[in-house]
């Protein structure tokens, strides 16, 4: 399961025997020194994006700086019944990763489930993005517009624009595939 404390000391560590000021990996991973600190103290928890911007800047795979251990297969990885790794990022707004045994993997596809009333704040990373309604109906903010998806409805964006997924019902669950 997830942890932010573990997480933030993972990341700390990791950027420390990388040899980065905290100055310096803040401007890596675009950001300022102040609000990555605030991160990597685990006073707030870190956005999905910008994990994947700090697994790319350390060139490890994003699984271990979640769990503290990498992928290991190599040819083909499996999720029966939807039991893929699950994460509660906070109250309301959770994902079941469901590749995240796939070494040197390119994309990562998740099921996310988001409760009404959750308002995630807008990410940006690199690499484009697919999102796929399963269940209920979302309202997707991509930049400066605003897309209704319901079930069966589906949306591909440019990663790199802001971004946020909102519940319009008391919950909606979706495929998300991320490029990294």
């Amino acid at each position: 399961m997830y942890n932010i404390k573990e997480v933030s000391a993972r990341i700390k560590d990791l950027r420390e025997f990388s040899d980065y000021t905290i100055e310096e990996f803040a401007q890596k991973v675009g950001i300022t020194p102040e609000e990555y600190a605030e991160y990597e103290s685990g006073e707030k928890d870190i956005p999905i994006g910008l994990l994947y911007n700090i697994s790319t800047v350390l060139e490890i795979d994003p699984t271990f700086v979640l769990f503290g251990k990498g992928a290991t297969k190599r040819d083909a990885t499996a999720v029966y019944g939807g039991n893929g790794i699950s994460i509660q990022r906070y109250e309301g707004y959770s994902f079941i990763s469901l590749n995240a045994d796939f070494v040197d993997r390119e994309l990562e596809p998740m099921i996310v489930t988001i409760e009404e009333g959750v308002t995630p704040e807008l990410v940006k990373h690199t690499g484009q993005e697919f999102n796929y309604v399963l269940e209920g109906s979302l309202r997707v903010i991509v930049g400066e517009k605003e897309y209704y998806l319901r079930s069966g409805d589906s949306l591909y964006f440019d990663a790199t624009l802001p971004h946020a997924q909102v519940a319009m019902e008391k919950f909606a669950k979706f495929i998300t595939v991320i490029q990294r």
